[in-house]
């Protein structure tokens, strides 16, 4: 759908059109997002502490799960992209939504080794991969053109909610019926998508409108294939997925090793998703009045700050460095969705952001598991930290360096 120049009275209207029909489904994205695959590596910090007492794993063989959902995920992604574009955003969420909350529960109910629990964490980013941010973000992509930057804003405002929220109420559970009812508990809040997407008003897929794919603006497969600002926009949300994700689930069992109580730990951890609920929202709405990219760029270079001052001034830094990355975090997810849709146009769009959403989620996912290798053969988290200022450094060069996209060809 190109977007034209209007007044601002026609473009007021418009946009309030698009919230007015639209709501519904951004509701449902929104919670879907929360609750979905992503929550995943939110709840997985809490869990360090109690799998190291009952089990002995190490840090680094703990966050392995990271990497094996991670993986499992980008596997499945490009399937999964090419599903929402042929049948629709329903048929695949009603698919997947049940097959996430499965591995939910079998990870709380029979999780007895490590290859077990890596095992399920597999198949959960296999199964689950339709309850991805992919999938939430489609079904915002083709509600909202003026919009989209606050309608994706808010869906990414989804998994802030869920970074701010479930560490908590997942210590709480830890310290009251132990690691198994967190996991029951997430099966629970998994399931809760499956009910709203019956009210959500999702658009339908090409196939049943009887639209001819190939008459739709936007790159092909192919065409992005030979696309600087695809493989531009895959390397930059590696290294940012490398980067954000590094500390997320390392921040409770730092706070524990610094005397922190296990509960208060979560709580401060919980302000990656302060920052970015705080920031998503807001990102969102100036993506939708400024060039996107000088609006990130900032923001990714204080998320590398705020590593540095982690490194510096160790964890009485860590609730700065928390918002700093949490806001960070907020920018990149939003950034993802809407330059893919800018720059790819709604042609292929479920397949090309999948590929670049898989790329980032192997990026999220070696950071992490690094780290903790990193850990356990040094006992600091020094190289990891300055690693991942590094690579948001590099980022943002890339993507200072991308052509600028039109408005006119937008999607």
């Amino acid at each position: 759908m190109a977007e034209t120049i209007t007044s601002d009275h026609t473009g007021t209207a418009a946009a309030t059109g698009e919230f007015r029909r639209g709501w519904p489904t951004l509701v449902f994205s929104t919670i879907g997002a929360a609750v979905g695959l992503s929550s995943l590596g939110y709840i997985l910090g809490t869990m360090v502490v109690p799998l190291q007492a009952e089990f002995g794993w190490g840090r680094g063989e703990i966050n392995l799960a990271s990497l094996m959902s991670s993986l499992g995920l980008a596997a499945a992604l490009p399937f999964v992209g090419r599903f929402l574009d042929r049948f629709g955003v329903k048929r695949v969420a009603v698919i997947s939504i049940p097959l996430f909350v499965l591995m939910l529960v079998l990870l709380g109910l029979f999780t007895t080794s490590l290859p077990t629990f890596l095992v399920f964490y597999a198949l959960a980013g296999i199964l689950g991969a339709g309850t991805s941010a992919v999938t939430y973000s489609k079904a915002v992509v083709e509600k909202f053109d003026r919009r989209r930057g606050i309608a994706l804003g808010i869906v990414a405002g989804g998994l802030g909610a869920a970074g701010l929220f479930l560490p908590p109420l997942m210590g709480v559970v830890i310290a009251d019926s132990g690691w198994r009812a967190a996991y029951l508990t997430m099966a629970l809040l998994g399931a809760l998508p499956f009910v709203l997407v019956f009210f959500a008003r999702l658009s339908a897929p090409a196939a049943v409108q009887a639209v001819d794919r190939s008459t739709l603006p936007g790159l092909t497969v192919a065409a992005a294939l030979r696309n600087r600002a695809f493989w531009s926009l895959c390397v930059v949300f590696f290294l940012l997925g490398w980067a954000l994700l590094t500390m997320v689930p390392h921040f409770v069992p730092l706070l524990i090793d610094s005397g922190v109580d296990p509960v208060q730990a979560a709580f401060l951890s919980s302000l990656v998703g302060v920052g970015t609920v705080i920031a998503r929202p807001l990102i969102g709405w100036l993506f939708d009045r400024f060039y996107a990219t000088y609006v990130a760029v900032p923001l990714f270079l204080a998320a590398a700050l705020g590593c540095l001052l982690l490194l510096w001034a160790g964890p009485s830094a860590a609730p700065l460095t928390a918002l700093l990355i949490g806001i960070g975090f907020g920018a990149e997810i939003d950034l993802m969705g809407f330059l893919s849709s800018r720059y790819f146009g709604p042609r292929a769009f479920g397949t090309l952001y999948s590929i670049v959403y898989s790329v980032f989620m192997i990026g999220s996912a070696f950071g992490p598991v690094t780290a903790g290798f990193a850990y356990d053969a040094t006992g600091s988290y020094s190289v990891p930290l300055i690693t991942a200022a590094s690579m948001m450094v590099v980022a943002t060069i890339i993507l200072l360096t991308l052509p600028r996209f039109s408005k006119e060809s937008a999607a």
